[in-house]
């Protein structure tokens, strides 16, 4: 009888195992599918980088602005779910400074959903591939690079999900120092926002890159508008016009010049502000400015969910429509 319940036992755990280690690969699996939900998209982290300079954080502590596009792609080559990403510096497109292939799996044994990152030989032929798709024919694991041990692991905890580097794992030999150079990373992603501190410091813990004071940049989800701009030419009479411009509400600007023998340059700024402090509501806000003007010349304001803002000063018009992307 003792040996008949000491098998049943056995059994019982044996089958609680499993069935734990099933729920366990459902529940990862639900994860990955919200992860993927919120992961695409283009994001900005110009608030972060206006408020720093309006709250007098120390210029050495300040965040450079990053504008991150995350664009889902077909690359059968590197797996199912993968993305190219393309991030550039201070509202510039000119100035990208990192092209990648991210790969993401679910990994059962670690219950952890895996970012695999790829860095392609030929940057430069994928330049907005995300617009162009043809670009990325022909890309294939064996033309892009992967560090070892530089995978980001990512787990839902409450609301958001959390990303690490495992400590130590992920460095490479600097050919300029002749050093070893450690990476590191972190991210938090939530449903319209994604914060990353990546940093690096070389084997003598000297630092290489990144925050100086450890804070993540803190990156919102930027929506898409399309906008048509009339500009008063000096005459009075006539009015420059441009329609089907594209623009992001995180700090977006489009600039135009007028048809006339001595061109006015005029633009408009999108920025959905989110007050950091102090009691102000948050808005959806657009800007007029000229061409050599630090401030601007007039601006309006919403709700910060409105999908169209216009406004008419008399020598400019501009409106602005919500349009997402297919």
């Amino acid at each position: 009888m003792r040996k008949l319940m000491s098998v049943l036992a056995v059994l019982a755990v044996a089958t609680t195992t499993m069935e734990a280690g099933a729920d366990d690969s459902a529940v990862l699996d639900r994860d990955m599918r919200t992860f993927l939900q919120w992961f695409p998209g283009v994001y900005d982290n110009q608030e972060q980088v206006y408020f720093e300079v309006e709250q007098g954080v120390p210029e050495e502590e300040r965040h450079e602005r990053i504008h991150h596009t995350f664009a889902r792609v077909e690359l059968p080559a590197f797996g199912e779910h993968v993305f190219y990403v393309q991030q550039y510096l201070d509202d510039d497109p000119q100035k990208i400074y990192r092209q990648r292939i991210y790969v993401f799996t679910p990994d059962y044994e670690e219950n952890s959903i895996r970012l695999a990152i790829h860095t392609p030989n030929d940057v430069e032929a994928l330049v907005d591939a995300h617009l162009d798709s043809s670009k990325l024919e022909g890309l294939t694991p064996e033309l892009a690079r992967n560090m070892p041990g530089c995978d980001v692991w990512w787990q839902k905890q409450a609301n958001q999900f959390l990303g690490y580097m495992r400590a130590g794992e992920c460095s490479f030999v600097s050919k300029r120092s002749g050093k070893r150079i450690i990476i590191d990373d972190d991210l938090v992603l939530t449903e319209d926002e994604i914060w990353i501190s990546d940093r690096a410091e070389d084997e003598d813990g000297n630092y290489v890159f990144g925050n100086k004071a450890g804070i993540h940049h803190k990156n919102i989800k930027a929506r898409r508008f399309e906008c048509w701009i009339a500009a008063q030419e000096r005459n009075g009479d006539d009015w420059t016009f441009r329609s089907g411009l594209e623009v992001w509400d995180q700090g977006g600007t489009i600039w135009i010049d007028t048809e006339e023998d001595k061109p006015q340059t005029v633009g408009i700024k999108l920025r959905n502000v989110r007050w950091p402090t102090g009691i102000n509501r948050n808005s959806f806000v657009m800007y007029a400015h000229r061409e050599g003007e630090e401030r601007a010349v007039s601006y309006v304001w919403g709700e910060p969910a409105a999908t169209r803002l216009a406004m008419n000063l008399r020598w400019m018009q501009a409106s602005c429509t919500h349009s997402p992307l297919p």
